[in-house]
């Protein structure tokens, strides 16, 4: 075990954020902990964009100290010229840094950071089946490779990527700084991603406890529960369902899991926990990914999806603080909405594209909701310190009017919302140009927004979201009745109305859903940020309405695209991002709702349980039950045998000795060589399957890798062709393998178990042609070198 690498990988964490803590200091002043949670996402953002932009001139180690240095200047600059930013003496006075906070989060970084190190040590492995590891490695390879940004693709020789890459630049930067060969470093990074969501959780969701009169600490624990270690509850409904005797237990399961059939998660409820695999609960609604950060980050992939989470917990936090900023904080407001955010959500959309929409509609919620008037970050129009949430029914001219003022007044704020966010998306993308017109707009254009996609059932709802839409509907309800003085009544037949034309429509989500969004939103926009104890609610429900408007959203529209069919990649990317806004809100609200005050108090009639004592075995219930996937899965994944190696170690690439020890030598050999000569093996028709090993384990670009993956970003039928050009360098006459060797001007040329499976001997002996000779022989591999003057 690289012990050493992990202290250092720790330390250069830490390091980053407590150098960056007097920036996220200015910039989270509202914060108990004065944006110390934030500190380490805040220096990446600055770091990566520093290294982004320089990279496209020069992109070397030095990058990285370059930009290590500019966001240490910022933060010195700010500490010379503003003295509240030092350390602050007393904890509960002042904006300065707050070192006992800082240490706090350190502390929790450290929890998540070697839970996740301990994960990756007992299976490393970088190895191409159930994910994405070979094309995430691959670019990773070739950042480390590159003299300037954009990239070379390991799998189309000759043009740069046109993928996302920004998660894996900002990985390839922690890479350099450390100077940690790249093996080691994915899997150290991949911990330092999901040790920083769960302390951006933490963060954050004691932030907004605070802002509520709720104790921080336990909003920070239930928030980085949800976001880091809890999963859905298709483990504990099993679990539940077959502690039945066994004569009701299968009729029971059958019912259950009949309309999630198709899924791995109907599997596993019928069948029950002895059949439990770490896989099958991230499959719950049939025809799409319903993955959860625990299943992700064990699963092991240092992929978008995942690496982009802690980023958009930073502009969630964002939003959070230009919340906290008071109508009369225009210069403020416009800093953090015209200058801080556009950077942010545009290196969020650079490391993930699918959750630039989501980063921009978080934008918008917080500016809508935001006590401040949005209108007032344009210039010419005046503060509006009146431009609170609307708590009462009054006009200055009846019912009526005042209606009608409201109305107008409303739609004013979502107007002047959208063209302020509308700027932000805009400066985004100017942030990011390069990649949005060199490499999005480049990449195949087949993708279409499509409509009216096959409805979730309330079953699969339930096993995906259950346990947060049970939070939530606890936390609102009592504040809505303490609101809108609700007739239980009436509530009920609008409740059974609602759900029989639901029911009648087939869409679960307007039942399950769409009424949490509703009364957060009218909630929020009525009695507003008032005190918890009289029933308010704050930024918590703006993360509410969030994650419900996504899983609304989904029902309806998706993007269809070549990657796979109907919704599956929507629903994939997206409800990741649901369950990280909604994980970090619900740490929040069921923290208030296992405090002692509250909107009303109850107590359960003739047994004397008061209503804190309720919310607190419900909190014990809910934390169980989410938790029981991790304990089956961690234990599982502690004691299998696949892909493990001999000692616990962080070499991504250790397997290759044991799984594939004829390749192992070969691909060493290759991985020596100095920059990024061009190599030639056979095309990766099989996806997730050990092909294209060479290209992907060492960042050295081959003509053709996997064929489907390049198919998405290029097209399918160009991808093929250079497949098919690629067989003819194995089969065709001298005069076609000349031609293609000069074409793609190859370096190398891969012989190995593949070659020898899809081609004849004969068509192998590359060495009897001019200007080709073995350079490397062991094991089941011969690579020729290809001397391109004697072509």
């Amino acid at each position: 075990m690289e012990y050493a690498l992990v202290l250092l990988w720790f330390v250069v964490f830490q390091a980053l954020a407590f150098v960056t803590l007097p920036l996220a200091a200015r910039l989270f002043p509202g914060f108990p902990d004065r944006g110390a949670a934030f500190a380490l996402p805040v220096a990446l953002v600055v770091t990566t964009t520093v290294a982004y932009w320089v990279g496209h001139v020069a992109f070397g180690r030095w990058t990285a100290f370059l930009a290590v240095a500019f966001v240490a200047g910022i933060s010195g600059l700010l500490l010379w010229s503003d003295r509240s930013l030092r350390p602050d003496r007393d904890a509960h006075r002042g904006t300065g840094i707050r070192l006992r906070a800082y240490a706090e989060t350190m502390i929790v970084f450290g929890i998540a950071f070697g839970l996740l190190v301990a994960v990756r040590a007992v299976d490393p492995s970088i190895h191409p089946g159930g994910g994405e590891k070979f094309l995430d490695f691959g670019i990773l390879k070739s950042l480390l490779r590159a003299d300037a940004l954009p990239p070379e693709d390991m799998w189309w020789a000759g043009e740069h990527v046109l993928y996302y890459y920004g998660g894996h630049l900002a990985t390839a930067v922690l890479t350099q700084l450390t100077g940690t060969e790249g093996e080691f470093a994915y899997n150290l990074a991949l911990s330092g991603f999901y040790a920083m969501l769960v302390t951006a959780a933490y963060g954050l969701a004691g932030a907004m406890a605070d802002a509520r009169g709720v104790p921080r600490r336990t909003a920070g624990a239930f928030g980085a529960f949800f976001v880091g270690f809890a999963a859905n509850l298709v483990t504990a409904v099993t679990g539940l369902v077959w502690l039945l005797p066994d004569s009701i237990a299968q009729g029971v399961a059958d019912w259950v899991a009949r309309p999630i059939a198709e899924s791995t998660s109907g599997e596993l409820v019928t069948e029950g926990l002895d059949s439990f695999g770490y896989w099958g609960p991230s499959r719950v609604i049939p025809g799409t990914i319903n993955e959860f950060p625990l299943f992700s980050f064990v699963n092991g992939d240092l992929h978008a999806h995942m690496v982009s989470t802690p980023f958009l917990l930073l502009v969630a936090a964002l939003g959070f603080a230009y919340y906290q900023s008071g109508p009369g904080a225009l210069r403020r407001r416009r800093a953090l909405a015209f200058g801080v955010l556009p950077v942010t959500v545009g290196l969020l959309g650079l490391v993930n594209v699918w959750s630039f929409p989501t980063g921009l509609g978080v934008v918008w919620l917080a500016l809508v909701f935001s006590p401040a008037d949005p209108v007032t970050l344009f210039p010419g129009v005046a503060t509006d310190d009146a431009a609170e949430p609307v708590a009462d029914g009054g006009g200055s001219g009846g019912t009526s009017v005042g209606t009608t003022v409201r109305l107008l007044t409303e739609t004013r704020r979502i107007a002047g919302s959208f063209a302020a966010t509308a700027v932000v998306a805009v400066a985004a993308v100017a942030w990011v140009a390069p990649f949005v017109f060199g490499i999005l707009l480049r990449s195949t254009g087949n993708r279409s927004i499509a409509f009216l996609p096959e409805p979730a059932s309330a079953v699969g709802l339930l096993l995906v979201h259950g346990a947060f839409l049970v939070v939530f509907a606890a936390y609102l309800w009592p504040r809505a009745r303490a609101a809108f003085d609700v007739d239980g009544v009436r509530f009920g037949l609008l409740a059974a109305a609602l759900a029989a034309v639901a029911w009648a429509m087939n869409y679960a989500v307007l039942v399950l859903v769409v009424p949490l969004l509703v009364v957060g939103w009218v909630l929020l926009r009525t009695v507003g940020n008032v005190a918890d104890a009289d029933g308010g609610v704050g930024y918590e429900t703006v993360l509410l309405v969030a994650g419900a408007g996504l899983v609304t959203l989904v029902e309806f529209v998706y993007v269809k695209d070549s990657a796979a069919g109907g919704r599956f990649n929507t629903v994939f990317k997206v409800y990741m991002q649901v369950w990280v806004l909604w994980a970090t809100a619900a740490g929040t609200a069921l923290a208030a709702l296992v405090a002692s005050n509250g909107p009303s108090d109850w107590t359960l009639p003739g047994v004397g349980i008061e209503r804190s004592q309720v919310m607190r075995g419900l909190a014990a219930v809910l934390v169980a039950s989410t938790a029981l996937y991790g304990g089956l899965a961690l234990g599982g994944h502690f004691t299998a045998d696949q892909h493990r190696t001999d000692d616990p170690t962080l070499a991504g690439k250790a397997y290759v000795e044991d799984h594939h020890p004829g390749e192992a030598a070969a691909i060493a050999w290759l991985d020596d060589k100095e920059g990024q000569p061009h190599i030639v093996s056979p095309p990766g028709r099989e996806v997730y399957a050990w092909s294209s090993p060479a290209s992907s384990l060492t960042g050295l670009p081959t003509v053709i890798g996997w064929v489907y993956h390049e198919g998405i970003y290029r097209g399918h039928d160009t991808a093929e062709f250079r497949a098919e050009t690629v067989d003819l360098v194995y089969t065709g006459t001298w005069a076609d393998r000349a031609e293609l060797l000069r074409k793609h001007d190859v370096k190398y040329i891969y012989v190995g178990p593949r070659a020898r499976e899809q081609y004849s001997a004969e068509n192998l002996q590359f060495g009897q042609y001019p200007g080709i000779e073995p350079a490397f022989s062991e094991g089941d591999v011969t690579i020729y070198r290809v001397d391109q003057s004697e072509l």
